[in-house]
């Protein structure tokens, strides 16, 4: 589609520095999207293996969760650890990669997991337990990856937009207007070469 521009030779100049921008912007562009796909796939394949291995983990140590506490009612259960010393703390901070910002979770713990009275529950539970909390660091983990993937493919749609708009659009009318007033250019220049040669055979006559 033709740019709504005057044919001039400056409109030109214009529009073939801008031409040599887009050019040069959309190789950048083409450039950060292979690489924000290349980390993209990295990231989301070692999220699908550490995945895996958490829920294995994390459906075993529930089932000795469960085993343990069957036996005790659910409002005991509650009083038992509302009255434990032991605290868990969400801390975050924002990391950055090739631009992309994403959340990073942390944990941090404080007081004995097993501050529960032992004389009205198992050693079953203490093991359980002991098993449970190292997976909420682990857990915290996950879902920092998983608001990388999530920040990563949000920042690779909107770069693959800027690329198809340069690629498909921005560029092919700044080539399709620069040819069409380089021809109008050449058109008024081959008029005033008619016209001077006219001027001069009237002159050459008189």
């Amino acid at each position: 589609m033709l740019l709504n521009v005057n044919p001039t030779r400056m409109e030109l100049l214009r529009l073939k520095e801008r031409l040599t921008l887009a050019k040069r912007g959309h190789k950048l562009l083409k450039d950060k999207l292979e690489g924000l796909m290349r980390n993209f796939l990295n990231v989301a394949k070692a999220y699908v293996v550490r995945r895996s291995d958490f829920d294995e983990k994390f459906s075993e140590a529930l089932k000795k969760f469960e085993n343990s506490t069957q036996d005790i009612e659910d409002d005991t259960l509650i009083a038992l650890f509302e009255g434990g010393t032991f605290s868990l703390t969400l801390l975050h901070k924002i990391k950055s990669v090739m631009n992309v910002k994403y959340p990073v979770f942390d944990v941090k713990t404080e007081g004995n997991p097993i501050s529960y009275p032992f004389s009205l529950t198992t050693v079953l539970l203490d093991r359980a337990m002991l098993q449970l909390l190292p997976l909420v660091k682990e857990m915290l983990e996950l879902a920092s990856i998983e608001q990388e993937i999530y920040s990563i493919a949000l920042e690779l749609a909107k770069i693959r937009r800027r690329v198809n708009a340069l690629e498909y659009v921005i560029i092919p009318n700044l080539e399709e207007t620069i040819k069409y007033i380089e021809q109008k250019l050449e058109e008024a220049d081959r008029e005033n070469i008619a016209r001077l040669l006219k001027v001069k055979d009237i002159i050459r006559e008189h």
